[in-house]
């Protein structure tokens, strides 16, 4: 069988990693991802590796580091390495690239596929690869038994799925694909901002999709063959031998296959994280292909507290899987005789200004879709590939996103955007951007080439080696006096809950929504009293896609997602009632007399919330573990549905009371409360982890440190502590 080019993406963006992972992936490369330089030279060392794209701006090592200790490698001296970069973009960064780094390419982001396919053709010549050699590849997978790759986990996971079906006696929402194609259907569920699950059969496939707020979050199937073993071998992220170990290892130890990987120097966490959620894509994919089957869907089904999740929005969804399933002869049937229908942005900002994901070249053809251009047009634009509009086209219509009607649009033309792409990047990043050594704008040139003499690149280092031990965490003690920590050496760990990019989000919102509290409708659409309705829609569907919930969904804090709704929702009352001339008149009497249109108490009830949490964390910090707690209940109680408040009101109820084992327990059930609310906050799996370490019960403890891994990869007192865990699992070595 013919060798796979692998590819390997070295970028801390995960969009940007979906984005070159699906691409690529579709031109027939296998690719590798790492998010940071370390691992990055850790990966090229042990998988072959034929060309690397590689962005400058990485956590730790900077990209032009990486290029040089990949350059003084023996197999590193002739590999391609392309270099992507939003800073560097000057000709003399260009040359000078070229010049000390040998790079094939300089590519700006936002990456422009068209170009990275090209500068991968030119470097590559006839490596590039051939589609039928992925085939072949994915033959040659299949042909192994699932269950040679299948963790007991996942049969698990088949059992439970299986169950769920028999058992099910939905009457709810049911149909068939026949009638209702998959996207349709997610579209719609999209629409409901429906929660719940959706069991899809065909044959004996089944398969349980689990949304929230109208987004599929996880997927349980009973297929094997889509088993984490089987993604990974196929993303040649791990060979055959070492899957092969990896489940032997996990057997035996009973550790999870994803910490034996780890501790094998197999993968990072950080590729864990990444296959984890390839394996849920694999999964979702696949229904895309059903021409035929049932759904069922039910709104009361109890939510798992899965840990991986997909991270997609459902436009994002819908597009993906209708670029990856659907042939030119079926997307032509899914859109019917449409070549001379008009393409119109859709009415609502809901569904108009949905994350879609689309690189440069998609949304310039989205750009172009204004209700005056009818499919046949767009199509002759060339803007993508015949076939990629109208995959495009059918998936945008099938999430609403765009109407196809037979008329024009009346009046003048009406983009579907009211800024490019472009300028909205500019928008978010201009104010966060500071200029380092050797970009424009800074002084200094690019960092110097590395002496002839430096030294070579050491060997990887083992999972022993991943973070210096700390001092053990004091054993469970009935006498401990309740003053002092159960566990001092946390107590600079937890001054930050989430990421400061999330509180900075977090903290936008909530002051935007304080002004907004203090403004009548036409301040918080920014319009004089006498603006006209044009001039209302358009101030309206600016603010709309900035504030639209989508915006926000990268984000897990239940906070952050009910701040912008509360927004969304109140630009749209705005909007409403002002372009509604009863409406309007009522409200300007309204303002006469004194009155004014507020925001709900809900928002008033998450600020004061917010305010309460960050006393608790500043408590908390300081080791008065009663106060905090104190605190931390306030804010429970003005919001309950924030996980991470529940997470951290337990981790503060055990540091108050360390002596309790009632406490102590009753710490457990307030975290796992946060987690069934939200899965994806790695210190709740922390805290737990502690709480189950300091309590004895290490085997609890290790599962809970391997699920904050998974939520986290950077979690390091979760790497950390499976290392002491798993040594002390080891047996000692047999002195001879």
């Amino acid at each position: 069988m013919e060798a796979s080019t692998t590819a390997l993406i070295v970028d801390d963006d995960r969009s940007i990693q979906r984005l070159l992972h699906d691409a690529l992936a579709a031109e027939g490369f296998s690719v590798l991802v790492e998010k940071d330089g370390d691992w990055a030279l850790k990966s090229f060392e042990k998988r072959k590796v034929d060309v690397v794209i590689l962005d400058l701006m990485l956590p730790g090592q900077h990209g032009f580091e990486v290029a040089r200790r990949i350059r003084i490698q023996p197999k590193g001296r002739n590999v391609p390495i392309l270099f992507v970069s939003g800073v560097y973009k000057s000709a003399q960064h260009l040359q000078e690239a070229r010049s000390r780094y040998e790079v094939s390419a300089f590519l700006d982001k936002p990456i422009n596929l068209g170009k990275l396919r090209a500068a991968l053709r030119e470097a590559l010549g006839n490596r590039y690869p051939q589609k039928a050699s992925a085939q072949a590849h994915k033959a040659h997978l299949d042909a192994r038994p699932a269950e040679d790759y299948a963790a007991p986990e996942e049969h698990e996971e088949v059992a439970q799925v299986e169950h769920t079906a028999r058992t099910s006696a939905l009457k709810t929402i049911r149909g068939d694909f026949a009638h209702k194609p998959i996207p349709e259907l997610l579209a719609e569920l999209y629409r409901w901002r429906a929660s719940g699950a959706l069991l899809l059969r065909r044959d004996k496939v089944k398969k349980i999709v689990y949304f929230r707020d109208g987004h599929p979050y996880s997927i349980k199937s009973n297929l094997l063959s889509e088993c984490l073993g089987k993604v990974m071998v196929r993303e040649k992220m791990i060979s055959e031998q070492e899957c092969e170990r990896s489940i032997k290892e996990m057997k035996s130890s009973g550790r999870q296959q994803g910490t034996v990987l780890i501790e094998m120097g197999c993968i990072s966490p950080h590729n864990l994280s990444y296959a984890l959620s390839l394996q849920l894509q694999t999964k979702l994919y696949d229904i895309f292909e059903w021409s035929e089957g049932e759904y069922q869907f039910n709104p009361d089904a109890e939510m798992p507290a899965d840990v991986n999740t997909l991270g997609l929005t459902t436009a994002q969804v819908i597009y993906e899987g209708v670029k990856r399933t659907y042939s030119e002869d079926r997307v032509r049937a899914a859109l019917g005789p449409c070549e001379q229908l008009f393409a119109h942005p859709s009415a609502d900002p809901l569904l108009r200004f949905q994350e879609v994901g689309l690189d440069e070249e998609e949304s310039s053809v989205l750009k172009a879709v204004d209700g005056h251009k009818t499919v046949s047009t767009l199509v002759a634009l060339n803007l993508l590939p015949p076939l990629g509009t109208l995959h495009l086209l059918y998936a945008m219509r099938a999430a609403q996103i765009i109407d196809l009607k037979r008329e024009a649009r009346e009046g003048k033309a009406e983009p579907l955007f009211p800024w490019s792409p472009a300028e909205d990047e500019s928008r978010e990043t201009t104010d966060l951007v500071t200029i380092p050594a050797g970009m424009p704008g800074s002084a200094q040139p690019l960092p110097p080439p590395l002496p002839p003499q430096a030294r070579a690149v050491a060997p990887g280092a083992s999972s022993a080696q991943l973070a210096p031990p700390p001092p053990p965490p004091q054993a469970f003690a009935p006498d401990k006096p309740a003053s002092t920590s159960l566990l001092p050496e946390l107590s600079g760990v937890f001054s930050i809950s989430m990421s400061g990019e999330e509180r900075r989000v977090r903290e936008r919102l909530a002051g935007v929504m304080a002004a907004m509290k203090k403004k009548d409708f036409f301040e918080v659409l920014g319009v004089a009293p006498t603006a006209g309705k044009d001039e209302i829609k358009r101030a309206y569907f600016g603010l709309a896609k900035e504030y639209h919930p989508d915006k926000h969904f990268g984000s897990y804090s239940a906070e952050v997602k009910n701040l912008a709704a509360q927004i969304f929702d109140l630009v749209s009352s705005a909007h409403d009632t002002l372009v509604d001339d009863d409406e309007r008149e009522r409200y300007l009497s309204e303002l006469a007399s004194g009155a004014r249109k507020g925001v709900t108490d809900e928002v008033a009830k998450i600020l004061a919330a917010e305010g309460k949490f960050e006393k608790g964390e500043e408590l908390l910090r300081n080791r008065k573990f009663k106060d905090a707690h104190s605190a931390f209940q306030e804010a429970v109680q003005l919001y309950g549905e924030e996980g991470e408040f529940h997470a951290y009101l337990g981790w503060s109820l055990f540091q108050a009371e360390p002596s309790s084992p009632q406490a102590a327990e009753k710490a457990v059930q307030h975290i796992e409360s946060g987690i069934r609310l939200n899965p994806r906050v790695d210190k709740s799996y922390l805290f737990l982890g502690y709480i189950h370490k300091a309590l004895g019960r290490p085997d609890r403890a290790e599962k809970q440190f391997e699920k904050a891994i998974q939520v986290n990869p950077d979690c390091i007192e979760a790497l950390r502590e499976l290392r002491l865990l798993g040594n002390k699992s080891r047996p000692p070595p047999i002195k001879k």
